[in-house]
């Protein structure tokens, strides 16, 4: 594994008089702002953080910054931690993720990120900072030119310069509670942005004196490695760099820049996937970002093998977003098929304004799309669910996948009494639990979406010993799909589908039952077809019960019979298919009654 080089020329101290300037200004300006956001990929709300940080940035954009550091419980196991940002992180009394300082002046809390940053950029700064720099993509080298000035004497008579090194478009997992900064969730994973690698002057940065008319003026070389603590570079137009100094405890920055990067070609910033919600066809984004020094008016790009040229005019320092061709998925008719594929695109070559054509290679992004099983059903199929805690927040779907119309919606789930987690194996320990069963015999064939849906984002789960929760779908021909859940196990989403390919007509019926796991209650029901009266006998007794029609709509129902046996009067009901359910002390059973007339 190549090692990263670091080179920092002399640096040219001046008091008193300007020598040599060529960047930096040399009359007062406001403080820049500096979000360092401790974070770590298993906590649901960090990405609020960064959404919020990225907003403080856009507002004061040119002058605020985050730096994303991953570090803590959240972020164990990651491979995004680094031995700086575990020291950082020493200076502060840590009690809550996702926290960060602006500027290190004190440790908060997400919602108070903006009020600070908003009072750092009225205040005068003793020192301005400027960074620029040339990235030669083939030898993964940067050459950034740092200035430094003092306007006037700083509060301290030294300082400390510090350069951070933060790495872009590193796709990985992240829980999500509420979607925040949706943006860069992409399918099942997440675009990681301004995340904390190193620093190339140390853990503290490099001594400086703070007077004013103090000039520094450096140079740093830097190769970059194909990783960092682990965490591979694949494009090392990926990194960028924020300048800053401190005051000698560390817990102040006075101000910052970022350095900007100039290339001799554009780069190829971004590859993302889009697509309307339940859609098959995916389309591929690029964004260019041209950091040169001149205008590109046409690219050529290599997608999977097949070229593909796009005449889009981009000035220097200039951003555009390129559509590339459409990947669709045909529904193949397999019992399973996996629909998971790949799309890789190089940027192979542009076009400069006055004609002169550059061949680039190395410039290379991938994207996974539609990370997805289909299966191929039959109707009529049976779906079992075990919903979270939180009953309230959940609800499943049925949609037609053609137009993503919603054919049918189970939810109104009561919220669980939550006895302690560590005492539960099963469902029927907790109390008011239920298993939910629901028939599906839909009209028309087709490719349809059964839908998982969780308000709160978190997924549904609510074990950390047996799987309770989750969804079993199954048809004549047994179990098609098991999604089972629990804690140790679950996954975080708002909405999860399965796509069933359903290759017949049913009578469009949607019948909804609900029972209680473990429950194994002997139950008769005679005659049985019936036209005046049933008869019902239970191992226990009766508390209570319910019957629906094969809509799900409750025909009849009563609490407290409090009897092994009972009849029912179903002489008033409609010649048709039901479902009788009673509740005992032992559990629920159901059994299916007919109705003739």
């Amino acid at each position: 594994m190549k090692k990263g080089l670091l080179f920092l020329a002399s640096m040219l101290l001046v008091a008193g008089t300007m020598m040599a300037q060529t960047i930096v200004p040399t009359t007062t300006e406001k403080r820049n702002v500096v979000i360092e956001e401790f974070t770590g990929h298993n906590c649901g709300w960090c990405p609020s953080g960064h959404q919020i940080a990225n907003e403080i940035a856009e507002e004061y954009s040119g002058h605020a910054w985050p730096i994303n550091i991953h570090q803590g419980g959240f972020a164990s196991g990651s491979g995004y931690t680094t031995t700086y940002g575990d020291v950082l992180a020493t200076l502060w009394n840590i009690d809550g993720y996702p926290c960060g300082t602006v500027n290190r002046s004190t440790m908060q809390g997400r919602g108070e990120w903006a009020a600070r940053a908003a009072s750092i950029r009225n205040e005068d700064s003793p020192v301005n900072i400027a960074a620029v720099g040339n990235l030669d993509i083939a030898s993964r080298t940067y050459t950034l030119h740092i200035e430094v000035y003092y306007t006037a004497n700083a509060p301290e008579a030294t300082q400390l310069l510090n350069v951070a090194v933060l790495q872009n478009n590193v796709l990985g997992h992240q829980s999500n509670n509420d979607g925040s900064n949706a943006e860069f969730i992409e399918g099942d994973l997440y675009r990681h942005m301004h995340m904390f690698r190193t620093l190339l002057t140390g853990q503290w940065g490099n001594t400086i004196p703070a007077t004013q008319g103090t000039f520094i003026d450096t140079t740093i070389t830097y190769v970059v490695p194909e990783a960092i603590e682990g965490l591979a570079i694949a494009d090392p137009s990926d990194l960028e760099f924020i300048v800053f100094v401190t005051n000698p405890n560390h817990k102040t920055i006075t101000t910052a820049a970022k350095a900007t990067i100039i290339t001799e070609t554009p780069v190829l910033s971004r590859l993302k996937i889009e697509r309307e919600d339940c859609s098959l066809d995916f389309q591929p984004v690029v964004t260019i970002f041209n950091s040169s020094e001149s205008t590109f008016n046409s690219f050529t790009f290599d997608i999977n093998g097949t070229s593909y040229t796009s005449n889009t005019t981009i000035p220097s320092l200039g951003t555009a977003t390129i559509n590339l061709p459409v990947r669709t998925i045909n529904v193949s008719g397999e019992a399973v098929q996996h629909c998971a594929s790949t799309v890789t695109v190089s940027l192979t070559g542009c076009t400069r304004a006055d004609g002169q054509t550059f061949d680039m290679s190395g410039m290379s992004r991938s994207a996974t799309y539609a990370e997805f099983d289909i299966y191929t059903v039959e109707s009529p199929f049976e779906v079992k669910i075990g919903i979270d805690y939180f009953g309230s927040e959940c609800s499943l779907q049925f949609l037609k996948q053609n137009n993503c119309s919603v054919q049918w919606t189970a939810d109104g789930f009561t919220d669980l009494t939550e006895p302690a987690l560590n005492t539960i194996q099963y469902i029927s320990q907790i109390p008011n639990a239920r298993y939910y069963y629901y028939k599906f015999a839909n009209t028309d064939p087709g490719l349809y979406i059964l839908r998982m849906v969780d308000g709160y984002g978190d997924g549904w789960s609510f074990t950390n010993n047996d799987v309770v929760s989750g969804l079993w779908l199954s048809n004549a021909n047994g179990e098609i799909v098991s999604f089972p859940q629990g804690y140790s196990n679950g996954i975080s989403f708002t909405t999860y589908d399965f796509y069933l390919n359903i290759t017949n007509a049913g009578d469009g019926s949607f019948v909804g039952i609900d029972d209680v796991e473990g429950a194994n209650v002997a139950m008769s029901v005679y005659p049985n077809p019936a036209t005046e009266q049933v008869t019902v006998k239970a191992e226990g007794m009766i508390n209570s019960y319910r019957m629906v029609d094969v809509a799900g709509r409750q025909v009849m129902a009563a609490q407290g019979k409090n009897a092994s046996e009972m009849v029912l009067n179903v002489s008033s009901l409609p010649q048709g298919v039901y479902f009788l359910s009673i509740t005992t002390e032992k559990g629920v059973a159901t059994q299916r009654v007919n109705v003739v007339k």
